[in-house]
């Protein structure tokens, strides 16, 4: 039972998930966008173009980063100094009038905190051992699930007659502030480059093409191809969808927090439901039902405005992709898993992260050529995302898994 016990590094570390979700549900995924376009006058298109310019940021200076921060410094300082320069930003967003320098702003806050949790994500090797790492990191996603019901609460009081988003922003920066400051003082972590193994993971992050053109790597690569499919949908789909329902459906933005909270609740027996389907029937064919759900649900959210259907089917459709939030994670992780070698498990996660960042850029790009350049706007943008799951699905029935060949 020893390998249950927590420290306080690993309570404080996991914590820390709370304050970033509230900023990527509360910021990039509602209060921000819908400032941003309804309020400021800007587009939908602008605000994507500006997550694809960061996370490409991101995805560039993210490696050598990482080395950085490993050679100088423990890396809880960086978790905190990356976040409060976050914060930084987020309060200066209500000051300006001027579209690009919001866009600048958020961009900045946008890869400050991605910059956090490169370091943050390396610190689990510190906060856990080999026995409690899984359950240390699942507790980490699912206490973030947790942090959206601080969203939740701020989307209530902010559309009550005392709110106004400009306070948003100051509670969410002063949420994630108070977060990075309990990191700070409650974790302990080793300051010096620890392994080889943690050498060889940074290698595979810095040269990500060179490892995978590796024969070793042949199975992960084709099933990272995949994953950059479908990620590219969902993440894009959970960022622009408050957008969506506020624009083209036509859902009032006060009854934004009521479909999330829906959403976040129908989430947690969904996580529940799929990991007991992974163990009984296996991971891969978890990942096709999931997948070919995800394809209904975002199906039946584009018909809702094109069929002119009642807007009560809104709530419907979320509920349903509620349940399907967690169902990609608990799916796709296994399948990494067992196509690694035991030795080579860090470099295959390696080249997971940096495919799901891919990912979240090409999403992000497409919703903004949809936008911007063709007649089809937000609609167009949605349906193709449903090409890319529809081709994900196509390049995941071939695949064939140990498990599966019961």
């Amino acid at each position: 039972m020893k390998k249950y016990n927590l420290s306080s590094s690993a309570i404080s570390w996991i914590s820390f998930d709370a304050g970033s979700t509230v900023f990527y549900s509360g910021i990039t995924g509602y209060f921000f966008p819908i400032w941003l376009v309804s309020i400021k006058g800007a587009s939908d298109s602008d605000f994507a173009l500006t997550i694809t310019i960061a996370t490409a940021i991101t995805l560039l200076a993210g490696p050598t980063l990482g080395k950085i921060m490993d050679i100088y410094f423990t890396k809880k300082y960086f978790v905190f100094g990356f976040t409060l320069i976050t914060c930084l930003f987020i309060l200066f967003y209500g000051l300006f009038s001027n579209i690009f320098v919001i866009l600048l702003l958020f961009a900045c806050s946008l890869v400050f905190l991605n910059f956090a949790e490169i370091a943050y994500n390396s610190m689990l090797i510190d906060v856990s051992t080999p026995q409690n790492r899984g359950l240390i990191g699942g507790l980490g996603i699912g206490v973030g699930y947790a942090g959206s019901f601080f969203v939740v609460i701020i989307g209530l009081f902010i559309n009550s007659q005392y709110g106004t988003y400009e306070l948003a922003f100051l509670i969410i920066s002063l949420i994630l502030a108070l977060f990075s400051i309990q990191l700070l003082f409650f974790t302990s972590t080793n300051s010096t480059l620890i392994s080889s193994t943690s050498n060889k993971l940074k290698s595979v992050i810095t040269n990500p093409i060179q490892y995978l053109l590796e024969e070793k790597y042949t199975r992960i690569r084709k099933f990272l191809l995949v994953k950059f499919w479908y990620m590219s949908a969902i993440n894009a789909g959970i960022t622009f969808i408050s957008l969506f329902a506020v624009e083209t459906v036509g859902i009032p933005p006060n009854k934004i927090p009521w479909f999330l909270f829906v959403g976040i609740i129908f989430s947690i027996p969904g996580a529940l439901f799929w990991g007991l389907f992974t163990d009984k029937f296996g991971a891969r064919r978890c990942l096709i039902l999931v997948i070919s759900s995800w394809i209904l649900g975002f199906l039946g959210i584009v018909l809702i405005p094109l069929l002119n259907l009642d807007q009560n089917i809104w709530w419907i459709v979320i509920s349903f992709t509620g349940l399907l939030l967690g169902g990609v994670w608990v799916a796709d992780r296994p399948i990494l898993i067992q196509y690694s070698d035991d030795n080579d498990i860090n470099e295959s996660f390696g080249l997971y992260n940096v495919a799901g960042r891919a990912a979240y850029l090409f999403g992000s790009f497409l919703w903004w050529v949809f936008t911007a350049f063709t007649p089809y706007g937000q609609i167009g943008a949605l349906s193709s995302l449903v090409v890319c799951l529809c081709i994900a699905l196509i390049l995941l029935v071939p695949f064939k898994m140990l498990s599966d060949a019961n």
